[in-house]
């Protein structure tokens, strides 16, 4: 006789948030990155950049994983579109950081004195958004257990409103730092495009994050 499992397929969430786990992994690199980047140690920037490709190829493996275990005969609790999009969004979470890392290797970055603590900011505004996702993620297999209803359901809906305002607030200091470098004479175009770049990658993973969020908000409302 056929197992449930071999009936419905194996279910996703902890793969889910195994998926999530990785690639916070991914984004937490950006801070020592960062460090090594206002530190000048090119040597550590080009090692701590061939670790983000080493996770984020692992988170990929985890995404390709889930995938394969989300078939459509699979009786899920929530729409399957709402899976495959927040396994999409956190995956260009994950590219994102690659992009940051890959970035900051291109040359020598010198970042002046007087603009640190605006980059430093915006780098501890988006890990701080990541960080909040990963609470989030982590309640997911909680949710499936409770048929995402309840009082979990509603506290993570409060959680996902908290990340969509710290998105905002990274696209803000995003345009304080830009306002700030483009401001600085005599810097040159090479430093101000790299930066753009490095801006770029940080406020697309909060932007990408916000996205995760609001497909777990589907999954909650979809229900």
């Amino acid at each position: 006789m056929r197992t449930l499992t071999n009936l419905f397929g194996e279910s996703p969430f902890e793969h889910l948030v195994q998926h999530a786990r990785k690639i916070h992994e991914c984004v937490e690199l950006i801070r020592p990155i960062t460090e090594a980047i206002l530190a000048g140690d090119t040597p550590r920037i080009r090692d701590l950049q061939g670790q983000v490709s080493k996770t984020e190829y692992e988170a990929d493996l985890l995404k390709d994983n889930i995938r394969q275990i989300l078939p459509k005969r699979f009786f899920l609790p929530v729409a399957r579109e709402d899976i495959l999009d927040y396994v999409s969004q956190l995956d260009r979470m994950g590219d994102d950081a690659e992009d940051f890392a890959v970035v900051a290797t291109f040359r020598k970055i010198v970042i002046p004195q007087d603009l640190q603590p605006d980059f430093l900011a915006l780098v501890n505004k988006v890990l701080q958004v990541s960080e909040a996702l990963l609470d989030v993620a982590d309640h997911l297999a909680m949710l499936q257990r409770k048929s995402f209803e309840g009082s979990e359901a509603k506290a993570v809906l409060e959680k996902i409103k908290q990340i969509c305002h710290m998105e905002w607030e990274s696209d803000r200091l995003s345009r304080v730092f830009a306002r700030r470098y483009y401001a600085v004479e005599g810097l040159d175009a090479v430093t101000i495009i790299l930066l753009e770049k490095l801006c770029s990658a940080l406020t697309s993973i909060a932007d990408h994050a916000e996205n995760v969020g609001k497909s777990l908000r589907l999954m909650i409302l979809h229900r």
